[in-house]
């Protein structure tokens, strides 16, 4: 274009507000948003915004105006007044100032959204360990974030320490990135007991530290030819603990979570009534839905009752073992020094370990851990007794 003189004239309005002189709140809901017109770019503008009332963008100052300026009157001004000096310019000049502008902000949009990923990630991953290492939620926010920042402005720079900032690890934020990743890990457990063609459980009722009563439900089942063992679900359980209410709280949780009782051929338990009742334990009640399902008795709890009538010398050297481990665990003094004495040496271990009369069998850790530490033990009871 040579001029831009009566550009008015040249360039058509594209809209024309109506006004209303007996109502001005009229006026204001009925008046039309300006609308881009092409050759608005020979003026040096293009737009951005909302198509449905767009603002004019400058493709030289890349400065924004109101979309009531979206008038040739008022873009001519911003150009003759601002960027005189590109008076004169073919509209090609324009068209690639705007491709240029176009693409810089795809650049922007792209490395915005590739820190803002990695801001997300990490921030999983930080909630990843927080959830394993079993420490509070708040500890992202008030530990590891401050930790993170001061390592890295210290070994990389100040610029790689605020973009730390933008990893966002409130408390309310870990706890629903380890909410969402439990999710996660139940729904493609879930997906890979539905898609094996048969699966086994494993039942057994354990109470917290609290004293509560929870249900722990273990898969066995088959992928890739393979077998995997899953801890399926912990749930709480009513307080009476009979066999019918265990059998609903599984019943629920496998109609709920779309798992077929007749893929179910194996339900493993230990031998409480609840479980192995021949009318109403749990066992019976998963056999009549699940025809198939074979009952064992726990191998590991087997093992447990067959400590209870070991052989003589074989209990005797358990009972000894027993004592030992009673007589340097049950002091606080003699653990302190036996872990001192661990550490001198350089043993692997520095603590003994106690044996608890549960379910589960216990007795092979201690044993091992009592055999491990042998040579410490006869150099502490040697000192202990003056032998």
């Amino acid at each position: 274009m040579a001029t831009l003189d009566n550009c008015d004239d040249k360039i058509s309005e594209p809209c024309e507000p109506s006004v209303s002189v007996l109502n001005a709140s009229a006026a204001k809901k009925t008046k039309k948003a300006c609308k881009y017109v092409e050759e608005y770019l020979k003026l040096g503008f293009s737009w951005t915004g909302d198509e449905v009332e767009p603002v004019p963008l400058c493709v030289i100052c890349y400065e924004t105006l109101s979309n009531e300026s979206m008038k040739p009157s008022n873009l001519k001004h911003h150009f003759d007044s601002k960027h005189k000096e590109y008076e004169g310019k073919p509209v090609e000049f324009f068209e690639n100032r705007h491709k240029d502008l176009q693409k810089s902000q795809k650049t922007i949009r792209n490395v915005t959204r590739g820190e803002n990923m990695k801001a997300l990630e990490a921030s999983y991953s930080v909630a990843y360990l927080i959830a394993e290492s079993g420490a509070a939620e708040v500890i992202g926010k008030t530990l590891v974030k401050l930790a993170a920042k001061v390592m890295v402005q210290v070994m990389i720079g100040d610029k790689a320490s605020k973009a730390i900032d933008r990893v966002p690890l409130s408390n309310n934020t870990v706890h629903r990135r380890i909410t969402d990743m439990a999710e996660n890990v139940k729904q493609q457990l879930l997906s890979r007991v539905q898609k094996s063609c048969y699966y086994a459980l494993q039942v057994d009722e354990s109470t917290d530290i609290v004293n509560l009563a929870n249900l722990l439900l273990f898969v066995r089942y088959k992928l890739n030819n393979e077998v995997h063992n899953d801890i399926l679900s912990c749930q709480p359980i009513p307080i009476h603990t009979a066999g019918e209410a265990i059998f609903k709280v599984i019943d629920d949780f496998i109609k709920n979570n779309y798992l077929d009782w007749s893929r179910c051929v194996g339900i493993s338990t230990d031998s409480a009534r609840a479980m192995i009742g021949s009318k109403k334990g749990v066992v019976a009640h998963i056999q009549a839905v699940a025809p198939e399902a074979k009952s064992t008795h726990c191998c590991i709890h087997r093992e447990a009752l067959a400590t209870q009538n070991m052989q003589a010398d074989l209990k005797q050297v358990l009972d000894e073992g027993m004592k030992i481990i009673n007589f340097v665990k049950g002091r606080p003094l003699n653990a302190r020094l036996f872990s001192q004495l661990c550490d001198e040496m350089g043993s692997d271990y520095t603590q003994l370990l106690f044996h608890t009369e549960v379910r589960w069998l216990s007795h092979g850790k201690v044993l091992n851990r009592l055999f491990e530490l042998r040579e410490e033990l006869q150099v502490f009871l040697d000192e202990t007794f003056n032998l």
